[in-house]
């Protein structure tokens, strides 16, 4: 499809569309959440190789638009207009195992859930997000915080190469074996990387099943799982929960601990009704986790008593994610953000319990936002951040061991706001303790609704730096960024 308004439409020889700029935003470009769709973009544009990268980029730059790419469709900061060429990366979705070299090439659309159950399939499994919809690179390139932090780091941390398009229209192979500005370059994608570049791929280091000596799921299924521990309890026993929850940090480095406040989801017996969760996984064999003094603790009676509900289940591997997939619908107001913390206190929780409480209560469309916070033992961030690779990459707090993580979820604009200030109040509340052993503030580059402040995200010295790596690459601010000042 052509159009007179743009210049020069036979550069494309891959698919695209024009929409109709009065057409519905969101029904045109359909992603995690409605918020910043302000209007159809553009054009639309999906390439099936990195020469139509190339083509799109040109078209984009001869007809003044922003470049968006689009993987996994799940950041709600990046605002899609009239002014955007929509670079839709759904065709570049390749997994290309390598297990000569423990590796695993992901092209730029790849899925978590197909890379997870492709290499879980052939024995391997490498750090992942928590949600099977989410573009693996697009978390590559804010961090990618997940369940393996404890075992093997940060997704960035086990990133071995990015292929890219640069705005000067070159394809470029990064690495830490890279020299200058490409090795640069490289270490800004590895936790800043949206809006440097296009990422075709990124290859990524992978790691046995077999190494973690799983337990099989079940009697008839002899295939490696995941240990499971799940209690619920109703708002009276907050107290006790905490007090579980904080006692089991850190815990061990194979395991993860998330409490959190949430309503029941529709359903269920706790369907509306507020609720606290502790949930605990273990990257090992059960009987391992259970004789943990984290894992005996969340089995001893006297907790379980006071929930209302606990088991205990073995989860294949290959469907490690697939407990989350209805928080994956499209559509909604909804947005994400994520702190780093190196302390929690028994009252800035329930303060913020309190919070959560007050604005669900008020906004019954808030029904399906929930506070968590994710407890993991940070000793691997902090030695793989010692080495003079992972001094480089932009990631920081390496030695914080929760992580906070706001859902703000709602259908209506006013909710929306009230959500964005509970969480807001919240942070402030938790981060307390932080504050006053003058630790900064730290969001979590891959989680971050729009926008946090700059110096929240990294040091001075790193802000400088991306502003340099910004002007070097995308100086005439081809690509649409957030870290821009």
């Amino acid at each position: 499809m052509a159009d007179s308004s743009f210049n020069n439409t036979n550069l494309l020889a891959c698919p695209f569309s024009i929409p109709d700029p009065k057409a519905s935003a969101t029904k045109v470009v359909s992603r995690w959440s409605d918020t910043h769709v302000e209007s159809p973009p553009a054009i639309i544009i999906t390439p099936n190789s990195e020469e139509d990268v190339v083509s799109a980029l040109k078209f984009a730059k001869l007809n003044k638009l922003t470049v968006i790419p689009a993987g996994g469709r799940h950041n709600p900061a990046i605002p899609i207009n009239s002014k955007s060429l929509y670079l839709d990366l759904i065709n570049l979705k390749s997994i290309q195992l390598d297990k000569q070299y423990s590796q695993v090439q992901i092209g730029g659309g790849a899925l978590t859930g197909d890379v997870i159950r492709y290499l879980a399939q052939e024995g391997y499994f490498t750090t992942m997000a928590n949600s099977n919809a989410v573009g693996v690179v697009g978390c590559l390139l804010g961090g990618g915080n997940s369940s393996q932090n404890g075992l093997i780091g940060w997704m960035a941390d086990n990133i071995m190469s990015f292929r890219v398009v640069t705005a000067a229209g070159d394809i470029v192979q990064v690495s830490s074996s890279s020299k200058g500005e490409e090795l640069a370059l490289f270490n800004a994608l590895c936790g800043a990387g949206h809006g440097l570049c296009v990422v075709i791929s990124a290859t990524i280091r992978i790691y046995p099943l077999s190494s973690l000596n799983l337990s099989p799921a079940s009697k008839d299924d002899p295939s490696p799982s995941i240990w499971s521990r799940t209690l619920i309890f109703p708002p009276t026993a907050i107290d006790s929960a905490i007090d579980a929850f904080l006692a089991a940090s850190p815990p061990p480095e194979p395991m993860n601990v998330i409490f959190g406040f949430s309503r029941g989801p529709p359903g269920t017996p706790f369907a509306g009704k507020p609720i606290v969760l502790l949930t605990s996984t273990y990257y090992g064999p059960a009987s391992e986790a259970e004789a943990s003094s984290v894992g005996a603790r969340l089995l001893h009676p006297s907790l379980v008593e006071k929930a209302v509900k606990a088991d205990t289940v073995q989860i294949p591997f290959a469907n490690a994610n697939n407990a989350y997939e209805p928080l994956n619908d499209h559509g909604g107001f909804k947005s994400m953000s994520s702190n780093r913390i190196a302390r929690l206190s028994p009252r800035a929780l329930k303060d913020a319990y309190g919070k959560y409480l007050a604005v669900t209560d008020k906004y019954p469309d808030a029904v399906r936002s929930a506070l968590m916070f994710h407890s993991f033992n940070p000793s691997k961030l902090a030695e793989l951040g010692a080495t003079p690779e992972g001094e480089g990459r932009f990631v920081e707090a390496r030695d914080r061991g929760f992580c906070t993580i706001g859902v703000m979820w709602s259908s209506e604009p006013a909710t929306r706001d009230a959500l964005a200030v509970l969480y807001d109040e919240a942070v402030t509340i938790l981060q307390k303790d932080d504050e006053e052993a003058g630790l900064p503030r730290r969001v979590f580059p891959g989680i971050m609704k729009f926008l946090p402040g700059r110096r929240d995200l990294f040091s001075g010295e790193k802000l400088a730096e991306l502003d340099r790596l910004q002007e070097k690459w995308n100086g005439d601010g081809l690509f649409w960024s957030p870290y821009k000042a």
